[in-house]
């Protein structure tokens, strides 16, 4: 008896505009602010200006873009109270994640080998890509804990994470020492101290947020 055929489906046309806009925002090139209208994307990429609103309705899900009523379709600019309300669950994510480890004296393996990928960085590196291997990092830590929910949540931050990331990078004058911030929460954590790793944590990303909250007060005040 033959085993009737299946196949798989392509990539549709909303998806692949979807992942080429998302790009675009992430990388820098639709910079926080632009407006992003359906004749003009519908011209650039030949495609009808349905597909346009239901690539628009996937970004929106993921936070990178915004409808303002009668006035069209944006690129967030994150606000003060943005970041420090993405920051309040992340930090509280994270810092958990990192008392589990250090408690149940969890494998960091994964999170050694995203620290050695962060130290290799050189600077030159496309920003998405030094993004993309930044937030890889903190999620190894969330996955290690091994909580479903934990990492639900995680995931859910990390549209918004990455918008935010991708706005700093005019800023952020040398990538290339991303690996050794990281490296300071991987040593306190390699102690197994709950005391060392936790604040090593909450360090990291207090000083972090405040870095955000100073560029973003520098662009506003321009």
């Amino acid at each position: 008896m033959s085993v009737p055929q299946k196949t798989l489906n392509r990539v549709s046309t909303v998806d692949a505009l979807a992942d080429a806009l998302r790009r675009r925002i992430l990388t820098g090139e639709l910079a926080p602010g632009s407006q992003l209208r359906e004749v003009e994307l519908s011209e650039e990429y030949n495609v009808g200006r349905h597909s346009i609103r239901a690539a628009f309705q996937a970004l929106a899900h993921d936070c990178l873009v915004r409808h303002e009523p009668n006035r069209g379709v944006f690129v967030p600019r994150m606000s003060r109270a943005d970041v420090e309300d993405l920051f309040l669950v992340r930090t509280a994510l994270e810092v958990e994640a990192v008392r589990l480890i250090s408690l149940r004296r969890l494998d960091i393996g994964a999170a050694e080998r995203a620290v050695a990928q962060l130290e290799a960085l050189k600077g030159a590196e496309p920003w998405d890509e030094i993004i993309e291997t930044d937030l890889g990092f903190h999620r190894t830590l969330v996955d290690a804990i091994q909580s479903p929910h934990a990492s639900r949540v995680f995931v859910s931050l990390l549209s918004e994470l990455r918008l935010l990331l991708a706005q700093l990078q005019r800023s952020y004058a040398r990538p290339e020492a991303i690996g050794a911030e990281h490296r300071q929460v991987l040593d306190a954590l390699a102690t197994r101290s709950v005391r060392k790793a936790t604040a090593a944590m909450r360090e990291h990303l207090e000083v972090g947020v405040q870095d955000i909250l100073e560029t973003l007060a520098r662009t506003d005040g321009k």
